[in-house]
């Protein structure tokens, strides 16, 4: 058995949440938590409380920081295996979404990790928050007027 499954409810936890960043779940994102808690389980079939777990996932009940505690001391090598996880469950969906990278980089804060130890995991985001703000400073003041009357 995997190195991490005695903790398999906590990171069922950790990679629903990483599911329902962006607010809401996927099919494809639920189907990869599946699979990565069943390769963690060494293929085994998920037992039913790890099925009722993920069926009953309260996103706004979740606390990450209390589910990373778990985990904070934990070797390097096991944090950043656990963010590969939840990474796996972020491009599942194929959507790039600022709200999953965000829980990514938040997790890796609540176990302590150094920006360096996950920069490579992390979206480009800041590069292109960078860049849609510059955009957003160059449209025409009647297109913003525009924008927020609609939104």
């Amino acid at each position: 058995m995997s190195e991490m499954a005695d903790r398999i409810e906590v990171i069922t936890d950790l990679l629903m949440g990483a599911a329902y960043a962006d607010g809401s779940l996927e099919g494809r994102e639920e189907a990869t938590v599946r699979r990565l808690l069943g390769e963690l389980l060494d293929g085994a079939a998920l037992p039913a409380e790890t099925d009722a777990r993920i069926a009953g996932f309260d996103r706004k009940a979740f606390d990450l920081d209390a589910a990373a505690a778990h985990f904070r001391a934990d070797s390097p090598e096991r944090k950043r295996k656990l963010l590969e996880l939840v990474v796996a469950v972020r491009d599942a969906d194929d959507v790039f979404d600022t709200d999953e990278d965000d829980y990514m980089t938040s997790l890796a804060r609540a176990l302590d990790m150094q920006p360096e130890e996950y920069a490579d995991l992390a979206l480009e985001i800041q590069e292109l928050r960078t860049s849609l703000s510059d955009v957003r400073r160059s449209m025409p003041p009647v297109l913003l007027t525009a924008r927020k009357n609609r939104g």
